[in-house]
């Protein structure tokens, strides 16, 4: 610092800017996705290819997808959907692919509608 509060910068002085405070909100905004939002993407994804694309991939895409949930410390939240998901996996690997589109449409319900 130089004699009057000024900052020295490769030899010359540096007038310093005063500090001036950034207006602020009373409330931070909410950065986090709802819980279950992983879980449903997947689902909504695999309804979406169900017929077109082989079981064995759909269950890798929900295997995926519950394993985000997890990570993301949500498949407690939303227990009863990760379950139908769960179930509509191995469905999908037996070759039940009606019984599995029935237990995806039920996760999405619960997803679709569950509050964070």
């Amino acid at each position: 610092m130089g004699l009057h509060g000024e900052r020295m910068m490769a030899g010359r002085p540096r007038p310093v800017r005063p500090w001036v405070p950034r207006p602020r909100s009373d409330e931070l905004p909410d950065l986090l996705p709802r819980a279950g939002h992983d879980l449903l993407a997947g689902v909504d994804t695999v309804l979406a290819r169900l017929g077109s694309a082989p079981h064995r991939q759909l269950a890798d895409d929900l295997k995926g997808a519950l394993a985000r949930t997890a990570a993301c410390g949500d498949t407690c939240r939303v227990r009863a959907a990760a379950d139908a998901v769960r179930v509509a996996v191995e469905l999908l690997l037996i070759g039940a692919e009606d019984r599995a589109r029935t237990m995806l449409t039920e996760a999405r319900t619960a997803l679709s509608g569950h509050e964070s």
